[in-house]
């Protein structure tokens, strides 16, 4: 009996590893992808051409160039965002995939807002010094929490 739990509780916490893996990649992925697309929205919108060519190109150096940057923020967001909600979740279970939801969206916001707050007002991320930019990055988290939930739901 005491093993068949231990399996059951050592498959959950594999679980909600894999889970929260799959949500910094989506998060990741999602907020770079939208980083860069709008950034070349900008120089379009001054007369550039910017072909799909470019359009790749500068994806794919942006997803590689900010692992260093981007990327521990978004760990250390939903590393913050993700056991707050299974708390609030745990005591309403009716809004477990909102609640992810909100959390990997609130995750972002909050993390642009403290990060533009420590660094004297400025957007470290600077596609969020507009509304939109800054509304694809909670939109990246969202996905995020929604990937998180949806996985473990799955393999529960």
């Amino acid at each position: 009996m005491k093993l068949l739990w231990y399996r059951k509780r050592r498959g959950a916490a594999v679980n909600r590893v894999v889970a929260f893996l799959l949500a910094v990649v989506t998060v990741y992925v999602v907020g770079v992808l939208a980083y860069s697309q709008l950034n070349l929205a900008a120089l379009v919108e001054l007369g550039m051409p910017v072909t799909a060519e470019v359009r790749l190109s500068t994806f794919v150096h942006d997803l590689l160039g900010m692992t260093q940057i981007f990327l521990p923020v978004v760990i250390v967001s939903l590393l913050l965002a993700l056991p707050v909600a299974n708390l609030i979740v745990r005591k309403v279970p009716q809004l477990t995939v909102i609640g992810y939801i909100s959390a990997g969206f609130m995750a972002m916001l909050v993390m642009n807002t403290i990060l533009s707050q420590a660094v004297g007002g400025t957007h470290p991320l600077a596609v969020t010094r507009t509304f939109v930019g800054l509304m694809s990055q909670c939109i990246a988290g969202a996905l995020g929490g929604y990937v998180y939930v949806v996985t473990r739901i799955r393999h529960t």
